[in-house]
């Protein structure tokens, strides 16, 4: 049966392609992985460096407010990275579970080699949009939760500024009074010492 190593000659061909094609998929998603933490930390080092130079802006609360959209915009780029690696992954692995038992077994020296076997039926179509990974959705969901606590503690900073600003600002408003009352009663004896001597000079005009 000469079609019989010709098949399985093939077939070996075709699994190695496979495997070399696999590999590199592979590849491409660690690669996706990689660009999407480096697009992450970038997201979160931005934001960390914008948020001291927001507090030095008069619109405070709108500066952070577009830095963290900024990073939002970043994480979401990210998640969408993450997104391709993990379909990547899943091709691959519905395509070793596709490939399982194709390669029929080499048969022992002068036994008759057994006929392929028929391929399996092909794996069933899945959404790309597959559930995100553990790991990295415990990350996302720690990430934003320190966003929140540090948007909290902005907040809270804020607050506290407003409230200094406020007392510094009554402070000033009492010290004003304060001098505007004591500029009045000097006015008052002023206008009370003109009084007097102008009484006097009548007085002595009226003796003379």
């Amino acid at each position: 049966m000469p079609m019989i190593p010709h098949l399985l000659s093939l077939l070996l061909a075709v699994a190695a392609a496979t495997a070399g094609a696999a590999e590199a998929d592979l590849e491409h998603a660690e690669r996706l992985r990689d660009e999407a933490r480096a697009l992450r930390a970038e997201a979160d080092d931005t934001l960390r460096r914008a948020e001291p130079a927001c507090y030095e802006r008069f619109l405070v609360n709108r500066c952070i407010a577009q830095a963290k959209e900024a990073r939002l915009d970043k994480i979401r780029k990210a998640r969408a990275i993450e997104a391709e690696a993990n379909r990547l992954e899943l091709a691959e692995k519905q395509r070793q579970a596709a490939l399982r038992g194709t390669i029929p077994p080499t048969p022992p020296s002068g036994a008759a080699a057994p006929l392929p076997a028929a391929p399996p039926p092909a794996a069933p179509s899945v959404d790309t949009q597959i559930a995100p990974d553990p790991a990295a959705e415990a990350t996302r969901r720690e990430r934003d939760a320190q966003a929140a606590r540090d948007a909290a503690t902005a907040r809270d900073r804020q607050r506290e500024q407003d409230a200094e600003k406020a007392r510094e600002r009554s402070k000033a408003e009492a010290e004003a009074a304060k001098r505007a009352e004591d500029a009045a009663r000097d006015r008052a004896r002023y206008d009370e010492r003109i009084r007097k001597r102008e009484q006097e000079k009548e007085k002595e005009k009226a003796g003379n």
